[in-house]
């Protein structure tokens, strides 16, 4: 899991820094920079995944922009930097654009080739080679620096990270050839979601009691729900991953509700999850405090600076 998560130069993140748990809630008003949370999070996933090209960028859910839309407006950088905090240390990434000016511009980690680094990777060479590595890192080959490089990566499971964000015609139009939302950005038919569903898992998902459900075939009123119950039940979504918006399509009673079965599922699946929502009575869902779960306030100032803070119970929110 991640621990911990810095954004700097993101959009309205100009630098914000926050501990994390297995299940994080954002909560705050429209335009406060919750989504920019997510999609920084998914370019540092996507910057250590070597995935950087505008397709797969809007693949894991990130809004197409040009790049010069993205650094915040007061910040003299024209860099993004994203730390996070996994698995005993802290990994980085620092994404720069040479042509900010073209929606489908490639954007570079230029993390691998900061002098910290550099020294980093000629000791270790220096440490295994055998005498078949010839030269110093950075090599003109890119391969071998790509085959470096990866020993240094996140873990798969963080580089698999992408934003979910639903839609009723997503759910159940997605099968239509004509539909071309990518499944990162708005998920997929209820055909092909209740296909990879076994019976035991379609059986948990009953369980709930979230979902209406007429000769075993749910009523449309219940797909977002069960969207989301087959996300932690089902066996395609990432390990890490984010839910932007979940309130959007639910009443606050249920959303409340099903934030406490996906703590649960979380903790039963092994998924960590970073979800964002509109409304704060949701925060009712949430067992606060507790080590596991997370929330925060996200706040825009008047600077136009996202601010996100720990709600460390809920009178607080």
């Amino acid at each position: 899991m991640i621990d911990e998560a810095s954004i700097s130069n993101y959009k309205s993140v100009l630098n914000q820094q926050f501990s994390l748990g297995r299940v994080n809630l954002f909560v705050g008003a429209d335009d406060s920079g919750k989504t920019n949370i997510l999609e920084a999070l998914c370019m540092a996933a996507a910057a250590h995944d070597n995935a950087l090209d505008a397709n797969s960028l809007a693949l894991r859910g990130i809004k197409t922009v040009k790049p010069s839309m993205i650094f915040h407006s007061s910040a003299q950088s024209k860099e993004i930097e994203i730390k996070w905090y996994e698995k005993n240390s802290w990994k980085k990434a620092k994404l720069k654009c040479d042509d900010t000016d073209k929606i489908d511009a490639s954007w570079k980690d230029i993390s691998w080739f900061e002098p910290d680094y550099v020294n980093k990777m000629n000791n270790l060479i220096m440490f295994i080679s055998d005498g078949s590595i010839e030269g110093t890192y950075p090599f003109a080959d890119e391969s071998k620096n790509e085959t470096l490089n990866a020993a240094f990566r996140g873990s798969r499971n963080f580089r698999d990270f992408l934003i979910y964000n639903i839609n009723m015609d997503a759910l159940q139009n997605a099968e239509n050839k004509n539909y071309k939302e990518p499944l990162g950005v708005s998920g997929e038919g209820i055909g092909k979601l209740s296909a990879k569903l076994n019976e035991e898992q379609i059986k948990e998902i009953q369980s709930y009691g979230y979902v209406s459900w007429t000769d075993n075939v749910p009523a449309p009123e219940s797909l977002p729900v069960l969207f989301y119950l087959a996300l932690f039940i089902g066996k395609r979504t990432p390990s890490t991953f984010a839910i932007d918006n979940i309130d959007s399509m639910l009443a606050p009673e249920l959303c409340k509700s099903l934030i406490q079965t996906i703590v649960q599922l979380a903790e039963k699946y092994n998924k960590q999850v970073f979800i964002t929502v509109c409304n704060p009575a949701i925060l009712d869902g949430l067992n606060l405090p507790a080590p596991e779960n997370k929330a925060f306030t996200v706040k825009m100032a008047d600077d136009c600076q996202t601010i996100v803070e720990e709600v460390k119970d809920r009178t607080s929110a």
